[in-house]
């Protein structure tokens, strides 16, 4: 699962995010993968990832031995908080809807556990905790510069040499249902695909 975490879904992520903004096939594709996978493993094995449990022995009750429930709620708290935060990443990418909504959520709850983790290091200094902070810290950092992103930020860096199609999609999200507007988005988008 380290391997997953630390290599695979991140470099999956990287190469899929810069093929995407080449305008390349599948970019869009290896990124959504890339970060729904990552998302699902620390929603569904952050408590493992955490407590440094190999998958294998997840469901063996002997892993558990020395580990507090407070600890196991903790990790899975910060899982579901990852998780949230790099699904509210993937949707500020495509600028689908609620993205900025879910990257607040998200960071949000890694604020209020970086604090509860930062006072259980000075108090505790466990490994635990820095191997968790580590994580909080980066992610934390990782959502608020996605948030204060703009919402046109990867549409003004993928289509820069489509200015007209960028104004028109602006335009666009402010009268979404103008029928004019949408078909004049389509025509621009038309010609960027023929192009």
């Amino acid at each position: 699962m380290r391997k997953l975490e630390l290599f695979v879904f991140p470099l999956l992520f990287v190469l899929g995010f810069l093929i995407y903004l080449l305008g390349y096939p599948y970019g869009a594709t290896i990124t959504i993968v890339s970060l729904l996978g990552l998302s699902c493993l620390y929603f569904y094995f952050g408590f493992a990832l955490f407590n440094n449990i190999p998958f294998r022995k997840i469901f063996k009750k002997v892993s558990y031995v020395g580990i507090s429930n407070w600890r196991i709620i903790g990790a899975i708290c910060v899982g579901i908080s990852i998780s949230i935060l790099l699904i509210g990443i993937l949707f500020k990418i495509f600028r689908w809807p609620f993205g900025n909504e879910m990257l607040i959520i998200g960071v949000n709850f890694l604020n209020v556990i970086f604090i509860i983790g930062f006072v259980k290091i000075i108090k505790e200094n466990r490994l635990f905790y820095q191997r968790l902070m580590i994580r909080v810290v980066f992610f934390g950092l990782l959502g608020y510069v996605f948030l204060f992103l703009s919402d046109y930020a990867f549409l003004e860096l993928r289509y820069k040499n489509y200015p007209n199609y960028i104004d028109v999609v602006k335009r666009l999200d402010r009268d979404p249902e103008n029928p004019g507007l949408q078909q004049e988005a389509r025509k621009e988008y038309e010609k960027i695909m023929r192009e």
